[in-house]
Parts: structure tokens; C-alpha cells; sequence
């Protein structure tokens, strides 16, 4: 299997993730929940979509307040300052762009399954690397069809996709529960998906008071990690102990580690979570389509 031409495919037959769309709207309600079932957050996020750069988006929520605006000058922000956390940018990926962790993923191959879930079967493909280690991403689809039910994706995530209705020749679930280690996380119900029969240019102009255009360094967002098997060779007198090392690190535009420098945990083992680091790839973080910079703390640690 072509993997990246059938994430392509895929892509453009479920959610909204495209540039060929005629301008649209949602409006998705969210829970997230805790660790232990309790819901910690509930808010809406709405997005007003004419093109790659022109479009709304809006977070209200008990925690989070803020709205975006795209425009040929740039990008600007109303509200809150900081990015969305990967819980809330989550709300808008699994709903409008449910094969944006795939995307990342380099060195893979697809193969067919089919997989039962309560007795009912799917059709599924799972994500392999090409040493033949295998991956949990998966994605399953109804039998002889496009339409997306099931993924798991990065790390414990797991998604299902209900109540499935067209909207511009393309498969948009209305109600997605998400679960983190089979515990309940998110659960998005969309309220409100429709044609915008009029683009009123004023509604996409950023008020007076907005910041921006947003620089080319942003921090407090979570890139996508694409190798990470880069592993710390701790000194033999440190690697019976329990410990962790938290770092500070800048991500280059080409997802590369470009500074990583230890601020916490023994001293002894800094420079070899620095060197671990440093090997790290991301995703290259986009802004209007554009790589930035991204500040972002990690950790090492050795249990």
C-alpha cells in the first residue's frame, strides 16, 4: 500500500481538512475528563473557514477564551495569548482533520485487517514500520466504504466516530468520543455544521486590541514527535538511581532540535539528556502554512 496517497485519499473523503471547500462552519461542543472520569473542562470551539488564509476560530470555554484570525497580513489573536493545549487543539483535529497524526508519521507502511469490535466488523488498516516493529495507529472504516469509524493515533488515544453525515461529498461524524488509556478524555458533540452563504469580509477582520502577526517563534503548543528514539546514555553511577532531567528546548522550522539545554534534575546527567535531545525530529509547526520556531519543555527520565 502507497501510504501517503492513501492518507491523501482518506483525507479527502472524511473531515474538513481540505482547500477545495466551499466556506463552511461548525460549532463543536467538548468534555474533557480527568483521570478519574470527572469532567474537568467543557467549552465550544467554532470555526468560520473560507480559505487557508481566511478563517475564524473561536475556543469559550471555563478555562479558555480566545480567537484567531487568519488574513493575508498574518495571523492575529483575541483573548488569551497562549496556544491551545494538546487537549484543546485535539477538539478541532479529531472532528475536522482525523488524519492529521498520520501525516506525521514517516517511514510506514499500511496493511489491510479486519478487526471486530462488539461483534461488529471492520475494515481496517494498520500502521507498520518498515523494520516491521509494529505501530498501534490504526484506522477502521465500514465495510466496502469511506466512512471513518474508528483510529487510534498517538500514544493511549483511542476514537470513535458516530452518527456519520455528509457534508460536501465528505464523511462528518456528529458525535466523537475520545478515551486515553480506555479512560474517558474528550467527548465532541457537533452542534452545528453549514454552508456560509455570504462571506462578510468584516467578520474576518481582527479587532484593534488583537496581537499579531504571531512571530516566527510561538511556545505552549505540543508539535507532533516524529523520532524520539534517541535515548540518553546515562554514567554507570547514575543508572540504578530514579531520577528525571527536565529540559528546555527550541525546535528549528525543519523539526529539528536546534538548542536544548537541562534546567532541573542531577547535574551528572544533563549532558547526556542534552545529547538525546538534540537527535529528536518533530513535525515542522505551521502557522498560516508557514514552519515556526517552537519553544517547549521535555523530559528525560530514568525509572
Amino acid at each position: 500500500m502507497d501510504l501517503p496517497n492513501w492518507l491523501s485519499k482518506e483525507a479527502a473523503l472524511n473531515g474538513l481538512q481540505s482547500t477545495d471547500l466551499r466556506p463552511w462552519h461548525i460549532v463543536v461542543s467538548y468534555d474533557q475528563f480527568d483521570e478519574d472520569g470527572d469532567n474537568e473542562h467543557s467549552g465550544v470551539y467554532e470555526e468560520y473557514w473560507v480559505g487557508a488564509k481566511k478563517y475564524k476560530r473561536i475556543y469559550k470555554s471555563d478555562n479558555f477564551n480566545q480567537t484567531d484570525y487568519a488574513t493575508d497580513m498574518g495571523l492575529y489573536r483575541h483573548g488569551d495569548q497562549q496556544w491551545p493545549n494538546r487537549a484543546q487543539s485535539q477538539v478541532r483535529a479529531e472532528v475536522i482533520a482525523p488524519f492529521s497524526y498520520a501525516d506525521t508519521l514517516q517511514g510506514f507502511h499500511g496493511r489491510n485487517a479486519e478487526r471486530t469490535f462488539s461483534g461488529y466488523k471492520l475494515q481496517c488498516v494498520l500502521i507498520e514500520r518498515d523494520s516491521g516493529i509494529s505501530d498501534p495507529t490504526q484506522y477502521c472504516f465500514e465495510p466496502d466504504s469511506s466512512i471513518l469509524r474508528y483510529n487510534r493515533g498517538w500514544g493511549w488515544f483511542q476514537t470513535v466516530y458516530n452518527r456519520i453525515v455528509p457534508f460536501q461529498g465528505r464523511n462528518l461524524a456528529q458525535e466523537v468520543d475520545v478515551t486515553d488509556g480506555g479512560k474517558p478524555y474528550l467527548k465532541l458533540r457537533v452542534e452545528t455544521a453549514e454552508f456560509i452563504s455570504h462571506v462578510d469580509d468584516a467578520d474576518f477582520m481582527p479587532p484593534r486590541d488583537a496581537v499579531g502577526p504571531l512571530g516566527d517563534r510561538v511556545s505552549g503548543v505540543s508539535p507532533q514527535p516524529i523520532n524520539m528514539s534517541s535515548l540518553p546514555q546515562w554514567p554507570a553511577s547514575m543508572r540504578a538511581q530514579h531520577f528525571t532531567v527536565k529540559m528546555e528546548i527550541v525546535i528549528g522550522k525543519d523539526g529539528h532540535v536546534v538548542s536544548a539545554h537541562a534546567v532541573s534534575g542531577p547535574q551528572e546527567g544533563y549532558k547526556a539528556c542534552e545529547n538525546a535531545v538534540r537527535k529528536w525530529v518533530f513535525k515542522p509547526y505551521l502557522v498560516l502554512d508557514k514552519p515556526v520556531e517552537v519553544e517547549q519543555k521535555v523530559e528525560c527520565s530514568n525509572n
